[in-house]
């Protein structure tokens, strides 16, 4: 493992014990964490609140800052400011709105299907006027409380833009998911506008990875908002895939191919997340 990663973060890694097979367990990868020389992260799931699992991690390795959240999908009761304060209360720093049930979300993946299937089932933050719903003012109320890091999850892009312009305004730092990814693809005036209201970008490897987006797009859209206001993660942890300190490797690597300086990897993999981290 190279020295790029020595200091560095990736908050986005899923880990098991989760309800598919991930590649590593938590402890597993708190370990590769530390013997790559970096500083943290985040374990998410889907489905599952990490907060008390990151706990134990910081216990466990009292060098490393290991953080958790809580996703808003249905297993948590979807839009649920009582499990969002829960978590936040047991040391949880993110809540990440709808991922995998985001009702946009599904709509994208069954654009093609003959039938598309029932999407009231799914989530979504706003109502039919285009509004926040009461549900999620209450877990925004939440996060500015407890100073949470909220992330938009799969929301669609005007969905996550809406929510950015509430949190901007309640004082909470807000994270524009995997902006890159084209079923939440943020536009280059909704990333600027985003940043312009305090949020930072998030882009995370496994979308180039996997071919959804090229690396060069991916070097234009963190060009146009600038380094200092972007951090690199990986979301993986999928068990077909690359552990996450090879995939957070070969992300810098391919970012230097792209041009990007080992001062802005520093900034995007290191300065930027523990600044976020330590918003507390």
């Amino acid at each position: 493992m190279s020295d790029l990663l020595k200091g560095a973060y990736d908050l986005h890694v899923h880990t098991a014990p989760d309800v598919v097979s991930r590649k590593c367990s938590d402890v597993e990868t708190a370990a590769r964490m530390r013997a790559a020389g970096m500083a943290g992260g985040a374990i998410k799931s889907h489905y599952l609140d990490t907060a008390g699992r990151a706990g134990v991690l910081r216990e466990l390795y009292p060098d490393l800052n290991i953080v958790g959240g809580i996703t808003l999908n249905r297993s948590v009761g979807g839009n649920n400011p009582w499990a969002v304060e829960r978590s936040a209360q047991a040391g949880g720093r993110f809540a990440w709105f709808a991922t995998l049930e985001a009702r946009l979300y599904q709509a994208f993946h069954h654009r093609n299907d003959p039938v598309m299937p029932d999407l009231s089932t799914y989530i979504t933050v706003l109502d039919e006027n285009d509004r926040l719903l009461p549900e999620v003012l209450d877990i925004l109320d939440v996060a500015a409380q407890y100073k949470l890091i909220v992330g938009t999850g799969h929301l669609s892009a005007h969905e996550g833009m809406i929510l950015v312009r509430e949190a901007q305004r309640r004082g909470i730092q807000t994270v524009l998911t995997h902006a890159e990814l084209p079923s939440n693809l943020y536009s280059p005036e909704q990333q600027a506008e985003a940043v312009r209201l305090g949020a930072v970008v998030e882009h995370s490897y496994i979308t180039p990875f996997t071919n959804r987006v090229t690396w060069e797009a991916l070097t234009e859209m963190i060009r146009a908002t600038g380094c200092e206001n972007v951090y690199l993660s990986t979301d993986l942890g999928q068990a077909k895939n690359p552990y996450f300190d090879e995939g957070l490797e070969d992300y810098a690597l391919r970012m230097l191919e792209q041009g990007f300086t080992e001062a802005e990897l520093e900034q995007m993999m290191k300065i930027t997340p523990a600044r976020l981290l330590a918003a507390h």
